[in-house]
């Protein structure tokens, strides 16, 4: 008899640890690109806003230092609570879902041929393919848990991790549009300020490119094409809001 040998791939797992791996790294670029992104539109803002105005530089430094850390530790609760919920509600289903399948063993059964005959399975062979599923009974829940459920049998709770991730990540991108104003003052501060998110806005469009598999260039400027937007959107909103809400600032 001869003994069929799984490829390496599936046998240790790595295609599935490639795919985390690249969900990781999405989630590396969307929190560099939001810190980016929030607290560039943040100083261009205030810098627009007290533009001649005596307290400009500190302003904007310290518009930009709080936003960077209150947006730090937002992103980073907010990513760690939602991992957290996510991942209790998916132990929550399973354990349904395994409760069912003790419990109603011939219901989960005709779900199951359901499942099979919705994607092009014959009934007759949806009926054999899952009592042939039910002779195995960790395949069998790990089958229904997938198929009807949508998740892993077996989650892991990465809410910690995840947290940290977004919390550093956000810091990161954060800090581009912070930096110059912490060297430099006025105009060469400002324009510094928006040289420097444009590289930053331009390498994080193309490691997303690299990541989901898009043309370079085309990840590149999409990316770099949000971040001017918000820029002059910030830019906009500074140069109005003062005048809409009557605001003077002491001139230098």
């Amino acid at each position: 008899m001869t003994t069929l040998e799984l490829p390496q791939d599936v046998a240790s797992g790595s295609e599935r640890a490639e795919l985390a791996r690249r969900a990781g790294i999405r989630e590396v670029v969307f929190g560099v690109q939001d810190g980016l992104l929030t607290t560039l539109g943040l100083t261009t803002g205030v810098a627009t806003a007290t533009a001649g105005a005596a307290v400009a530089h500190t302003t904007i430094l310290i518009a930009g230092l709080v936003g960077a850390l209150a947006g730090m530790v937002s992103m980073g609760t907010g990513a760690y609570l939602a991992g957290s919920a996510e991942h209790d509600l998916n132990r929550a289903a399973i354990h349904k879902e395994r409760t069912e399948l003790m419990l109603q063993p011939e219901a989960e059964h005709a779900e199951m041929v359901a499942i099979f005959m919705a994607r092009g399975v014959p009934s007759n062979e949806a009926v054999d393919l899952s009592s042939t599923l039910a002779r195995y009974p960790k395949l069998w829940e790990e089958t229904h848990i997938e198929k009807e459920l949508g998740i892993a049998s077996e989650p892991e709770s990465t809410s910690i991790k995840d947290g940290l991730i977004m919390a550093g990540t956000f810091l990161i991108g954060a800090s581009l549009p912070v930096v110059p104003y912490v060297v430099l003052t006025g105009l060469p501060a400002v324009v510094s300020s928006l040289v420097l998110s444009a590289i930053g806005l331009l390498a994080v469009g193309l490691m997303k490119a690299a990541v989901v598999g898009q043309r370079m260039v085309v990840g590149g400027l999409q990316v770099l094409g949000v971040g001017t937007a918000a820029a002059l959107a910030a830019y906009i909103l500074g140069v109005l809001l003062p005048h809409a809400f009557g605001l003077r600032l002491p001139p230098a």
